[in-house]
Protein backbone atom coordinates (compact mmCIF):
# COMPACT_ATOMS: atom_id res chain seq x y z
CA UNK A 1 0.00 0.00 0.00
CA UNK A 2 1.49 3.55 -0.88
CA UNK A 3 2.20 5.69 2.25
CA UNK A 4 1.46 9.14 2.67
CA UNK A 5 3.53 11.86 1.17
CA UNK A 6 4.65 14.87 3.32
CA UNK A 7 4.74 17.93 1.97
CA UNK A 8 7.93 19.57 2.48
CA UNK A 9 7.11 23.06 2.75
CA UNK A 10 3.36 23.00 4.08
CA UNK A 11 3.82 19.96 5.79
CA UNK A 12 0.20 18.35 4.73
CA UNK A 13 0.24 14.78 3.95
CA UNK A 14 -0.65 13.59 0.06
CA UNK A 15 -1.98 10.18 -1.50
CA UNK A 16 0.67 10.17 -4.86
CA UNK A 17 0.70 7.05 -6.68
CA UNK A 18 1.69 6.75 -10.27
CA UNK A 19 -0.54 5.75 -13.00
CA UNK A 20 1.15 2.55 -15.57
CA UNK A 21 2.70 3.43 -18.26
CA UNK A 22 0.86 1.54 -20.86
CA UNK A 23 -2.80 3.06 -18.65
CA UNK A 24 -2.03 6.60 -19.34
CA UNK A 25 -4.15 6.62 -22.09
CA UNK A 26 -6.83 5.50 -20.37
CA UNK A 27 -6.83 7.33 -17.30
CA UNK A 28 -5.71 10.52 -19.01
CA UNK A 29 -3.12 11.17 -16.66
CA UNK A 30 0.43 9.79 -15.30
CA UNK A 31 -0.37 10.33 -11.30
CA UNK A 32 -2.78 9.88 -8.72
CA UNK A 33 -2.34 13.08 -6.47
CA UNK A 34 -4.56 14.26 -3.76
CA UNK A 35 -4.44 16.08 -0.43
CA UNK A 36 -5.10 14.40 2.59
CA UNK A 37 -5.98 17.19 4.30
CA UNK A 38 -4.02 16.22 7.54
CA UNK A 39 -0.67 16.81 9.09
CA UNK A 40 -0.88 14.08 11.24
CA UNK A 41 0.23 10.77 10.19
CA UNK A 42 -2.01 8.60 11.91
CA UNK A 43 -4.80 10.08 10.78
CA UNK A 44 -3.33 10.84 7.04
CA UNK A 45 -2.80 6.45 7.48
CA UNK A 46 -6.70 6.50 8.22
CA UNK A 47 -7.88 9.04 5.17
CA UNK A 48 -5.69 6.78 2.78
CA UNK A 49 -7.30 3.85 2.89
CA UNK A 50 -10.50 4.37 0.73
CA UNK A 51 -9.01 6.45 -1.80
CA UNK A 52 -6.40 3.74 -2.67
CA UNK A 53 -9.48 1.72 -2.92
CA UNK A 54 -10.89 4.16 -5.20
CA UNK A 55 -7.75 4.13 -7.11
CA UNK A 56 -7.27 0.21 -7.26
CA UNK A 57 -10.84 0.08 -8.72
CA UNK A 58 -9.96 2.84 -11.69
CA UNK A 59 -6.99 1.12 -12.71
CA UNK A 60 -8.71 -2.09 -12.60
CA UNK A 61 -11.42 -0.65 -15.16
CA UNK A 62 -8.54 0.85 -17.45
CA UNK A 63 -7.24 -2.63 -17.72
CA UNK A 64 -10.43 -4.23 -19.13
CA UNK A 65 -11.53 -0.85 -21.39
CA UNK A 66 -7.90 -1.39 -22.54
CA UNK A 67 -8.36 -4.77 -23.69
CA UNK A 68 -11.66 -4.05 -25.05
CA UNK A 69 -13.88 -6.21 -22.89
CA UNK A 70 -16.50 -3.49 -21.39
CA UNK A 71 -17.92 -0.15 -22.71
CA UNK A 72 -18.83 1.93 -19.60
CA UNK A 73 -20.65 -1.22 -17.62
CA UNK A 74 -22.53 -0.25 -15.28
CA UNK A 75 -23.05 -0.89 -11.75
CA UNK A 76 -26.71 -1.86 -10.75
CA UNK A 77 -26.26 1.73 -8.62
CA UNK A 78 -25.60 3.45 -11.70
CA UNK A 79 -28.43 1.79 -13.37
CA UNK A 80 -30.58 3.24 -10.64
CA UNK A 81 -29.13 6.55 -10.42
CA UNK A 82 -29.45 7.03 -13.88
CA UNK A 83 -33.22 5.94 -13.96
CA UNK A 84 -33.76 7.91 -10.71
CA UNK A 85 -32.10 11.19 -12.17
CA UNK A 86 -35.17 10.02 -15.40
CA UNK A 87 -37.53 9.93 -12.88
CA UNK A 88 -37.44 13.60 -11.04
CA UNK A 89 -36.75 15.07 -14.77
CA UNK A 90 -39.87 13.58 -15.77
CA UNK A 91 -41.78 14.18 -12.58
CA UNK A 92 -40.89 17.41 -12.84
CA UNK A 93 -42.15 18.43 -16.68
CA UNK A 94 -45.57 16.53 -15.57
CA UNK A 95 -46.11 18.75 -12.64
CA UNK A 96 -45.18 21.86 -14.31
CA UNK A 97 -47.65 21.17 -17.73
CA UNK A 98 -50.24 18.87 -16.03
CA UNK A 99 -49.92 16.84 -19.22
CA UNK A 100 -49.99 13.19 -18.24
CA UNK A 101 -50.45 12.00 -21.48
CA UNK A 102 -47.40 10.48 -21.94
CA UNK A 103 -47.44 7.86 -19.08
CA UNK A 104 -51.18 7.56 -18.27
CA UNK A 105 -54.40 6.10 -21.09
CA UNK A 106 -57.54 5.51 -20.68
CA UNK A 107 -60.31 2.98 -21.45
CA UNK A 108 -63.58 5.24 -22.33
CA UNK A 109 -66.59 3.17 -21.70
CA UNK A 110 -68.16 4.59 -24.64
CA UNK A 111 -65.39 3.90 -27.22
CA UNK A 112 -63.70 0.95 -27.85
CA UNK A 113 -60.21 0.28 -27.47
CA UNK A 114 -57.76 2.23 -25.84
CA UNK A 115 -57.79 6.17 -26.58
CA UNK A 116 -55.68 8.65 -25.20
CA UNK A 117 -58.13 11.36 -23.48
CA UNK A 118 -55.59 14.58 -23.69
CA UNK A 119 -59.06 17.10 -24.57
CA UNK A 120 -60.33 15.64 -20.70
CA UNK A 121 -58.99 18.39 -18.73
CA UNK A 122 -61.24 17.63 -15.41
CA UNK A 123 -59.28 15.11 -14.24
CA UNK A 124 -60.92 14.39 -11.13
CA UNK A 125 -64.47 13.35 -12.70
CA UNK A 126 -63.73 9.84 -13.92
CA UNK A 127 -66.85 8.28 -14.01
CA UNK A 128 -66.73 8.14 -17.29
CA UNK A 129 -63.39 5.75 -17.31
CA UNK A 130 -64.06 2.45 -16.60
CA UNK A 131 -60.35 1.83 -16.00
CA UNK A 132 -56.56 3.63 -16.35
CA UNK A 133 -53.56 1.88 -17.80
CA UNK A 134 -50.20 3.15 -18.10
CA UNK A 135 -47.41 3.02 -20.65
CA UNK A 136 -45.78 0.26 -18.18
CA UNK A 137 -49.10 -1.83 -19.27
CA UNK A 138 -47.79 -2.09 -22.94
CA UNK A 139 -44.55 -3.62 -22.61
CA UNK A 140 -44.29 -6.67 -23.57
CA UNK A 141 -42.92 -7.64 -19.92
CA UNK A 142 -44.54 -6.79 -16.93
CA UNK A 143 -43.86 -7.82 -13.00
CA UNK A 144 -42.37 -10.85 -12.42
CA UNK A 145 -42.49 -11.89 -15.98
CA UNK A 146 -39.25 -9.66 -15.80
CA UNK A 147 -37.45 -12.40 -13.34
CA UNK A 148 -38.20 -15.11 -15.52
CA UNK A 149 -37.78 -13.75 -19.04
CA UNK A 150 -35.03 -15.22 -21.37
CA UNK A 151 -31.68 -13.01 -22.74
CA UNK A 152 -33.91 -12.25 -26.23
CA UNK A 153 -37.06 -11.45 -24.37
CA UNK A 154 -34.96 -9.06 -22.01
CA UNK A 155 -33.48 -7.31 -25.21
CA UNK A 156 -36.56 -6.86 -27.34
CA UNK A 157 -38.03 -5.68 -23.81
CA UNK A 158 -35.24 -2.70 -23.33
CA UNK A 159 -35.89 -2.14 -27.05
CA UNK A 160 -38.92 -1.10 -25.95
CA UNK A 161 -38.37 1.61 -23.40
CA UNK A 162 -35.17 2.66 -25.54
CA UNK A 163 -36.87 5.76 -25.72
CA UNK A 164 -36.61 7.08 -22.13
CA UNK A 165 -32.99 5.40 -21.33
CA UNK A 166 -31.17 7.04 -24.75
CA UNK A 167 -32.14 10.49 -23.94
CA UNK A 168 -31.31 9.98 -20.23
CA UNK A 169 -27.58 8.66 -21.47
CA UNK A 170 -27.19 11.21 -23.54
CA UNK A 171 -28.06 13.90 -20.65
CA UNK A 172 -25.38 11.63 -18.53
CA UNK A 173 -22.53 11.94 -21.15
CA UNK A 174 -22.63 7.71 -21.83
CA UNK A 175 -23.28 5.50 -24.63
CA UNK A 176 -24.93 2.14 -23.34
CA UNK A 177 -24.75 -0.53 -26.38
CA UNK A 178 -28.56 -2.10 -26.21
CA UNK A 179 -27.17 -5.46 -26.51
CA UNK A 180 -25.27 -5.25 -23.45
CA UNK A 181 -26.22 -6.09 -20.02
CA UNK A 182 -25.55 -3.24 -18.67
CA UNK A 183 -28.92 -1.27 -21.04
CA UNK A 184 -31.02 -4.45 -20.11
CA UNK A 185 -30.09 -3.75 -16.02
CA UNK A 186 -30.71 -0.19 -17.16
CA UNK A 187 -34.37 -1.01 -18.50
CA UNK A 188 -35.13 -2.67 -15.43
CA UNK A 189 -34.42 0.08 -13.07
CA UNK A 190 -36.89 2.13 -15.54
CA UNK A 191 -39.07 -0.16 -15.46
CA UNK A 192 -39.88 0.35 -12.16
CA UNK A 193 -39.17 3.83 -11.74
CA UNK A 194 -41.80 4.26 -15.14
CA UNK A 195 -44.46 2.36 -12.82
CA UNK A 196 -43.96 4.35 -9.44
CA UNK A 197 -44.22 7.21 -12.17
CA UNK A 198 -47.51 6.17 -13.31
CA UNK A 199 -49.23 5.90 -9.33
CA UNK A 200 -47.60 9.51 -9.05
CA UNK A 201 -49.26 10.75 -12.56
CA UNK A 202 -52.87 9.19 -10.87
CA UNK A 203 -52.63 11.29 -7.71
CA UNK A 204 -52.12 13.96 -9.86
CA UNK A 205 -55.39 13.18 -11.84
CA UNK A 206 -56.81 12.90 -8.27
CA UNK A 207 -55.76 16.10 -6.96
CA UNK A 208 -53.16 14.65 -4.90
CA UNK A 209 -50.07 16.36 -3.78
CA UNK A 210 -48.49 14.15 -0.69
CA UNK A 211 -48.15 11.34 -2.48
CA UNK A 212 -44.86 11.02 -3.65
CA UNK A 213 -44.49 6.92 -4.62
CA UNK A 214 -40.01 7.37 -4.97
CA UNK A 215 -37.12 8.81 -2.76
CA UNK A 216 -35.50 10.83 -5.24
CA UNK A 217 -32.42 11.50 -3.33
CA UNK A 218 -30.84 8.88 -5.27
CA UNK A 219 -30.73 11.34 -8.37
CA UNK A 220 -27.79 12.98 -6.59
CA UNK A 221 -25.82 10.72 -6.16
CA UNK A 222 -22.36 10.85 -8.21
CA UNK A 223 -21.95 7.52 -10.74
CA UNK A 224 -19.33 5.35 -10.99
CA UNK A 225 -18.26 6.68 -14.66
CA UNK A 226 -18.44 10.38 -13.55
CA UNK A 227 -15.36 11.98 -14.86
CA UNK A 228 -12.58 12.60 -11.94
CA UNK A 229 -15.01 11.85 -9.46
CA UNK A 230 -13.41 10.35 -6.72
CA UNK A 231 -16.32 8.77 -4.87
CA UNK A 232 -16.56 5.26 -4.14
CA UNK A 233 -19.18 3.26 -5.28
CA UNK A 234 -20.28 -0.06 -6.96
CA UNK A 235 -17.38 -0.76 -9.61
CA UNK A 236 -18.32 -0.51 -13.55
CA UNK A 237 -18.11 -4.41 -13.86
CA UNK A 238 -18.79 -6.36 -10.57
CA UNK A 239 -17.73 -9.90 -10.20
CA UNK A 240 -20.80 -12.21 -10.57
CA UNK A 241 -21.10 -12.87 -6.89
CA UNK A 242 -20.06 -8.78 -5.91
CA UNK A 243 -22.49 -8.18 -2.85
CA UNK A 244 -24.56 -6.17 -4.90
CA UNK A 245 -24.92 -9.05 -7.54
CA UNK A 246 -26.05 -11.18 -4.47
CA UNK A 247 -28.41 -8.33 -2.87
CA UNK A 248 -30.39 -8.30 -6.19
CA UNK A 249 -30.44 -12.10 -6.34
CA UNK A 250 -31.75 -11.77 -2.12
CA UNK A 251 -34.17 -9.40 -2.95
CA UNK A 252 -35.99 -11.23 -6.01
CA UNK A 253 -36.17 -14.20 -3.58
CA UNK A 254 -37.51 -12.66 -0.76
CA UNK A 255 -40.09 -10.36 -3.24
CA UNK A 256 -41.35 -14.46 -3.67
CA UNK A 257 -41.60 -14.85 0.02
CA UNK A 258 -43.81 -12.16 0.69
CA UNK A 259 -45.74 -11.59 -2.35
CA UNK A 260 -47.82 -8.22 -2.29
CA UNK A 261 -46.47 -7.18 1.04
CA UNK A 262 -45.81 -3.54 0.58
CA UNK A 263 -44.56 -3.21 3.89
CA UNK A 264 -41.54 -5.30 3.47
CA UNK A 265 -40.58 -3.26 0.78
CA UNK A 266 -39.49 -0.73 3.15
CA UNK A 267 -37.31 -3.69 4.71
CA UNK A 268 -35.08 -4.17 0.84
CA UNK A 269 -35.53 -0.73 0.53
CA UNK A 270 -33.17 0.10 3.67
CA UNK A 271 -30.90 -2.84 3.09
CA UNK A 272 -30.45 -1.91 -0.78
CA UNK A 273 -28.95 1.13 0.70
CA UNK A 274 -26.77 0.08 3.16
CA UNK A 275 -25.70 -2.67 0.79
CA UNK A 276 -24.61 0.41 -1.00
CA UNK A 277 -23.04 2.19 2.02
CA UNK A 278 -20.87 -0.70 1.82
CA UNK A 279 -19.92 -0.58 -1.51
CA UNK A 280 -19.29 3.11 -1.16
CA UNK A 281 -16.84 2.43 0.78
CA UNK A 282 -14.99 -0.89 0.24
CA UNK A 283 -16.11 -1.23 -3.00
CA UNK A 284 -18.30 -3.67 -4.42
CA UNK A 285 -16.79 -6.82 -3.84
CA UNK A 286 -16.88 -10.34 -4.21
CA UNK A 287 -19.05 -12.25 -1.72
CA UNK A 288 -16.57 -15.22 -1.02
CA UNK A 289 -13.84 -12.30 -0.44
CA UNK A 290 -15.80 -10.40 2.75
CA UNK A 291 -14.28 -11.22 5.80
CA UNK A 292 -15.20 -10.12 9.41
CA UNK A 293 -12.33 -7.74 8.66
CA UNK A 294 -13.80 -5.62 6.20
CA UNK A 295 -17.23 -5.71 8.27
CA UNK A 296 -15.33 -4.21 11.21
CA UNK A 297 -13.87 -1.68 8.65
CA UNK A 298 -17.51 -0.83 7.25
CA UNK A 299 -18.21 -0.24 11.35
CA UNK A 300 -15.56 1.98 12.29
CA UNK A 301 -15.74 3.59 8.89
CA UNK A 302 -19.87 4.23 9.90
CA UNK A 303 -18.41 5.65 13.09
CA UNK A 304 -16.72 8.63 11.57
CA UNK A 305 -19.20 9.62 9.21
CA UNK A 306 -21.69 12.45 9.84
CA UNK A 307 -25.31 11.84 11.17
CA UNK A 308 -26.56 14.82 8.53
CA UNK A 309 -26.28 13.60 4.52
CA UNK A 310 -26.82 17.11 2.97
CA UNK A 311 -26.31 17.30 -0.77
CA UNK A 312 -23.04 19.17 -0.19
CA UNK A 313 -22.17 15.94 1.87
CA UNK A 314 -23.48 13.62 0.02
CA UNK A 315 -21.30 14.78 -3.08
CA UNK A 316 -18.03 14.04 -0.79
CA UNK A 317 -15.79 11.07 -1.00
CA UNK A 318 -15.93 8.90 2.37
CA UNK A 319 -12.37 11.04 3.73
CA UNK A 320 -13.91 13.73 2.68
CA UNK A 321 -16.95 13.14 5.23
CA UNK A 322 -14.71 12.45 8.16
CA UNK A 323 -12.71 15.10 7.42
CA UNK A 324 -15.99 17.44 6.92
CA UNK A 325 -17.67 16.05 10.33
CA UNK A 326 -14.04 16.51 12.57
CA UNK A 327 -13.82 19.91 11.28
CA UNK A 328 -16.63 20.98 11.90
CA UNK A 329 -18.05 18.96 14.94
CA UNK A 330 -21.10 17.64 13.31
CA UNK A 331 -22.41 14.89 15.20
CA UNK A 332 -22.23 11.51 14.02
CA UNK A 333 -23.88 8.52 12.97
CA UNK A 334 -24.80 6.79 16.43
CA UNK A 335 -23.86 3.27 17.60
CA UNK A 336 -27.51 2.00 17.22
CA UNK A 337 -27.21 3.39 13.32
CA UNK A 338 -24.60 1.38 12.76
CA UNK A 339 -25.79 -1.11 14.44
CA UNK A 340 -28.94 -1.65 12.27
CA UNK A 341 -26.73 -1.20 9.53
CA UNK A 342 -24.67 -4.32 10.26
CA UNK A 343 -27.69 -6.10 11.18
CA UNK A 344 -29.63 -4.94 7.94
CA UNK A 345 -26.94 -6.03 5.34
CA UNK A 346 -26.24 -9.66 7.38
CA UNK A 347 -29.59 -11.07 5.58
CA UNK A 348 -27.75 -10.82 2.30
CA UNK A 349 -24.77 -12.97 3.39
CA UNK A 350 -27.44 -15.50 4.83
CA UNK A 351 -28.57 -16.02 1.45
CA UNK A 352 -24.95 -15.94 0.21
CA UNK A 353 -25.03 -19.25 3.09
CA UNK A 354 -27.71 -20.67 2.04
CA UNK A 355 -26.81 -20.41 -2.01
CA UNK A 356 -23.29 -22.00 -1.06
CA UNK A 357 -20.96 -19.15 -2.06
CA UNK A 358 -19.61 -18.86 1.41
CA UNK A 359 -20.33 -20.98 4.36
CA UNK A 360 -20.75 -18.71 6.79
CA UNK A 361 -21.83 -15.01 7.50
CA UNK A 362 -19.26 -12.27 8.48
CA UNK A 363 -21.87 -9.75 10.33
CA UNK A 364 -22.13 -12.43 13.21
CA UNK A 365 -19.68 -11.47 16.20
CA UNK A 366 -18.94 -7.69 15.00
CA UNK A 367 -20.42 -5.65 17.40
CA UNK A 368 -20.59 -1.96 18.19
CA UNK A 369 -19.96 -1.00 21.90
CA UNK A 370 -22.19 1.75 23.27
CA UNK A 371 -20.26 3.74 25.10
CA UNK A 372 -22.65 6.50 26.11
CA UNK A 373 -24.24 5.36 29.42
CA UNK A 374 -27.25 7.12 31.31
CA UNK A 375 -26.52 8.91 34.40
CA UNK A 376 -29.88 8.75 36.46
CA UNK A 377 -33.39 7.20 35.81
CA UNK A 378 -35.65 9.14 33.94
CA UNK A 379 -38.70 8.94 36.02
CA UNK A 380 -41.09 10.68 33.26
CA UNK A 381 -39.74 7.78 30.26
CA UNK A 382 -40.92 7.98 26.85
CA UNK A 383 -44.74 8.95 27.17
CA UNK A 384 -47.03 11.45 28.18
CA UNK A 385 -47.83 12.81 31.00
CA UNK A 386 -50.83 14.16 32.51
CA UNK A 387 -49.63 17.85 32.23
CA UNK A 388 -48.97 16.92 28.67
CA UNK A 389 -52.57 15.52 27.87
CA UNK A 390 -53.99 18.65 28.98
CA UNK A 391 -51.89 20.56 26.85
CA UNK A 392 -52.12 18.21 24.01
CA UNK A 393 -55.82 18.27 24.05
CA UNK A 394 -56.45 21.62 24.70
CA UNK A 395 -55.76 22.64 21.30
CA UNK A 396 -58.53 23.97 19.09
CA UNK A 397 -58.22 20.61 17.09
CA UNK A 398 -60.21 18.99 20.12
CA UNK A 399 -62.09 22.43 21.45
CA UNK A 400 -63.27 24.75 17.93
CA UNK A 401 -65.52 22.89 15.60
CA UNK A 402 -64.93 25.46 13.15
CA UNK A 403 -61.81 24.51 13.11
CA UNK A 404 -60.40 23.40 9.59
CA UNK A 405 -58.20 20.06 10.10
CA UNK A 406 -55.79 19.85 7.58
CA UNK A 407 -56.35 15.44 7.19
CA UNK A 408 -60.01 16.27 7.94
CA UNK A 409 -61.21 14.61 11.44
CA UNK A 410 -58.84 12.12 11.55
CA UNK A 411 -56.83 15.21 13.24
CA UNK A 412 -59.24 14.81 15.63
CA UNK A 413 -60.13 11.32 16.29
CA UNK A 414 -57.20 9.28 15.64
CA UNK A 415 -54.90 11.15 18.55
CA UNK A 416 -58.21 10.14 21.07
CA UNK A 417 -58.37 6.61 19.97
CA UNK A 418 -54.41 6.42 20.41
CA UNK A 419 -54.85 7.64 24.03
CA UNK A 420 -57.56 5.23 25.16
CA UNK A 421 -55.86 2.79 23.36
CA UNK A 422 -52.09 2.43 23.61
CA UNK A 423 -52.50 1.03 20.05
CA UNK A 424 -50.10 2.24 17.15
CA UNK A 425 -50.61 5.19 15.13
CA UNK A 426 -50.70 3.41 11.74
CA UNK A 427 -52.64 0.70 13.38
CA UNK A 428 -55.19 3.29 13.86
CA UNK A 429 -54.66 5.30 10.51
CA UNK A 430 -55.36 2.37 8.46
CA UNK A 431 -58.77 1.24 9.78
CA UNK A 432 -61.55 0.87 7.47
CA UNK A 433 -65.52 0.85 8.29
CA UNK A 434 -65.82 -2.65 8.58
CA UNK A 435 -62.75 -2.89 11.34
CA UNK A 436 -65.74 -1.28 13.63
CA UNK A 437 -67.91 -4.11 15.48
CA UNK A 438 -69.88 -5.00 18.53
CA UNK A 439 -70.09 -8.26 20.65
CA UNK A 440 -72.85 -10.00 21.30
CA UNK A 441 -72.40 -8.87 25.12
CA UNK A 442 -72.73 -5.37 23.20
CA UNK A 443 -68.85 -4.09 23.37
CA UNK A 444 -68.10 -2.23 20.37
CA UNK A 445 -64.76 -3.02 19.41
CA UNK A 446 -61.32 -1.71 16.92
CA UNK A 447 -60.43 -4.86 14.74
CA UNK A 448 -56.51 -4.69 14.34
CA UNK A 449 -56.26 -6.82 11.66
CA UNK A 450 -53.90 -7.60 8.26
CA UNK A 451 -56.24 -6.71 5.15
CA UNK A 452 -55.85 -4.75 1.42
CA UNK A 453 -53.75 -1.59 2.22
CA UNK A 454 -53.86 -3.03 6.21
CA UNK A 455 -50.25 -4.61 8.05
CA UNK A 456 -49.19 -5.22 11.49
CA UNK A 457 -45.99 -5.52 12.83
CA UNK A 458 -46.63 -9.44 13.92
CA UNK A 459 -49.14 -11.85 14.79
CA UNK A 460 -49.79 -11.01 18.56
CA UNK A 461 -50.79 -7.50 16.93
CA UNK A 462 -53.78 -9.24 15.44
CA UNK A 463 -56.23 -7.85 18.24
CA UNK A 464 -59.90 -6.91 19.08
CA UNK A 465 -59.72 -3.75 21.52
CA UNK A 466 -62.52 -2.51 23.17
CA UNK A 467 -64.04 1.27 22.46
CA UNK A 468 -63.46 3.50 25.45
CA UNK A 469 -67.02 4.69 26.92
CA UNK A 470 -65.42 8.33 26.57
CA UNK A 471 -65.34 8.27 22.69
CA UNK A 472 -68.52 6.74 22.76
CA UNK A 473 -70.20 9.86 24.26
CA UNK A 474 -68.08 12.16 22.01
CA UNK A 475 -69.96 10.46 18.87
CA UNK A 476 -67.30 7.89 17.32
CA UNK A 477 -69.96 5.66 15.74
CA UNK A 478 -72.00 8.33 14.07
CA UNK A 479 -68.92 8.83 12.62
CA UNK A 480 -68.05 5.53 11.85
CA UNK A 481 -72.14 5.44 10.55
CA UNK A 482 -71.26 8.03 7.61
CA UNK A 483 -68.13 6.48 6.06
CA UNK A 484 -67.55 3.53 3.77
CA UNK A 485 -64.36 2.08 3.39
CA UNK A 486 -61.64 3.79 4.98
CA UNK A 487 -62.07 5.36 7.81
CA UNK A 488 -60.00 8.20 7.75
CA UNK A 489 -59.89 8.74 3.75
CA UNK A 490 -57.79 12.13 4.40
CA UNK A 491 -54.77 10.43 5.42
CA UNK A 492 -52.35 10.38 1.89
CA UNK A 493 -50.73 6.53 2.20
CA UNK A 494 -47.19 6.84 1.68
CA UNK A 495 -44.63 4.85 -0.28
CA UNK A 496 -45.09 2.02 1.04
CA UNK A 497 -48.68 1.70 1.84
CA UNK A 498 -48.53 2.85 5.27
CA UNK A 499 -51.32 5.75 6.12
CA UNK A 500 -49.00 7.17 8.90
CA UNK A 501 -46.26 8.66 7.77
CA UNK A 502 -47.85 12.13 6.90
CA UNK A 503 -49.68 12.30 9.69
CA UNK A 504 -47.22 11.38 11.92
CA UNK A 505 -45.24 14.30 10.81
CA UNK A 506 -48.09 16.41 11.39
CA UNK A 507 -48.61 15.29 15.34
CA UNK A 508 -44.83 15.82 15.80
CA UNK A 509 -45.47 19.60 14.65
CA UNK A 510 -48.57 19.69 17.09
CA UNK A 511 -47.34 18.40 19.78
CA UNK A 512 -43.98 20.60 19.36
CA UNK A 513 -46.17 23.90 18.79
CA UNK A 514 -47.98 23.10 22.42
CA UNK A 515 -44.42 23.19 23.99
CA UNK A 516 -44.25 19.32 24.80
CA UNK A 517 -40.49 17.99 24.43
CA UNK A 518 -41.06 13.88 23.73
CA UNK A 519 -38.78 12.12 21.80
CA UNK A 520 -41.17 9.87 19.76
CA UNK A 521 -44.81 11.93 19.90
CA UNK A 522 -46.87 9.06 18.08
CA UNK A 523 -45.34 6.33 19.92
CA UNK A 524 -45.08 7.98 23.29
CA UNK A 525 -48.88 7.24 23.24
CA UNK A 526 -48.24 3.34 23.99
CA UNK A 527 -45.78 3.74 26.61
CA UNK A 528 -48.41 6.38 28.32
CA UNK A 529 -50.97 4.13 27.87
CA UNK A 530 -48.70 1.54 29.73
CA UNK A 531 -47.47 3.17 32.30
CA UNK A 532 -51.44 4.41 33.06
CA UNK A 533 -52.04 0.42 33.06
CA UNK A 534 -49.54 -0.04 35.99
CA UNK A 535 -50.81 2.95 37.78
CA UNK A 536 -53.94 1.38 38.05
CA UNK A 537 -52.75 -2.18 39.12
CA UNK A 538 -53.70 -3.49 35.66
CA UNK A 539 -51.66 -6.68 35.16
CA UNK A 540 -49.26 -6.46 31.79
CA UNK A 541 -51.12 -9.88 30.34
CA UNK A 542 -54.61 -7.55 30.31
CA UNK A 543 -52.85 -4.72 28.90
CA UNK A 544 -50.33 -6.65 26.54
CA UNK A 545 -53.54 -8.30 25.45
CA UNK A 546 -55.04 -4.66 24.49
CA UNK A 547 -51.38 -3.26 22.90
CA UNK A 548 -50.81 -6.24 21.49
CA UNK A 549 -47.33 -6.98 22.73
CA UNK A 550 -46.88 -10.98 22.53
CA UNK A 551 -46.64 -12.42 25.87
CA UNK A 552 -43.31 -13.31 27.67
CA UNK A 553 -43.78 -16.42 29.13
CA UNK A 554 -44.83 -19.82 28.04
CA UNK A 555 -47.93 -19.92 30.92
CA UNK A 556 -49.05 -16.57 29.82
CA UNK A 557 -49.48 -17.73 26.22
CA UNK A 558 -52.36 -20.00 27.82
CA UNK A 559 -55.56 -18.72 27.32
CA UNK A 560 -56.99 -15.62 26.37
CA UNK A 561 -58.05 -12.13 28.25
CA UNK A 562 -62.04 -11.60 27.83
CA UNK A 563 -63.47 -8.56 25.68
CA UNK A 564 -64.95 -7.44 28.65
CA UNK A 565 -61.69 -7.53 30.65
CA UNK A 566 -60.05 -5.35 28.60
CA UNK A 567 -63.14 -2.85 28.49
CA UNK A 568 -63.25 -2.85 31.99
CA UNK A 569 -59.44 -1.86 32.13
CA UNK A 570 -59.96 1.04 29.51
CA UNK A 571 -62.85 2.66 31.34
CA UNK A 572 -60.20 2.92 34.07
CA UNK A 573 -58.29 5.21 32.31
CA UNK A 574 -58.26 8.99 33.22
CA UNK A 575 -61.15 10.83 31.21
CA UNK A 576 -59.82 13.59 28.86
CA UNK A 577 -61.60 17.19 29.69
CA UNK A 578 -64.04 16.86 26.26
CA UNK A 579 -66.81 17.39 25.52
CA UNK A 580 -68.76 16.23 22.35
CA UNK A 581 -68.43 18.36 18.83
CA UNK A 582 -69.59 16.22 16.09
Amino acid sequence: MSSPFKHPSSGTYYLRKGVPKHLTSVIGKTEFKQSLRTKDLREAKKRIIPLLADIDQQLDFAELTLRGENNHELSLRDCQIIANRWYVSAREKVQKTDSYDDFLVYHNQENEGLVWDSSQKDYRNLEVYAHWFGLSDTLSLQGSEILRASNSELQGFAQELAHLIDPQLKLNGLSIPRSSISYINLAKAFYSHLVDLEKLCLSRYRGKWNDEPRDMSLSNEPLSTDSGSTTLSMTLVGPKDSISNVYERWRASDELQHKNNQSRLKTLDETKSKVERFVSILGDMDIATIKKSHIAQFRDTLLQLPKSRTRQIKRMTISEQIEYASSNSLNLLSSNTVTNAIKQISPVFTYAVELGLISFNPTFGVSVKNTQKRTEVDDKGRGYTPKDFTKLFSDEVFTDPRFSHKYGLACYWVPLLCRYTGARLAEIAQLDHSDVSCSEQGIHYLNIRRGEGQSVKTDSSLRHIPIAEHILELGFLDYVDRHRGRLFPDIPVGTYGKNSVAFSKWWSSKVKSKGVSISQPAHAFRHAFKTDMRTLNVSDSVSDAITGHSAKSEGARYGTVPLETKKEAIDRLPKLSLVRLY
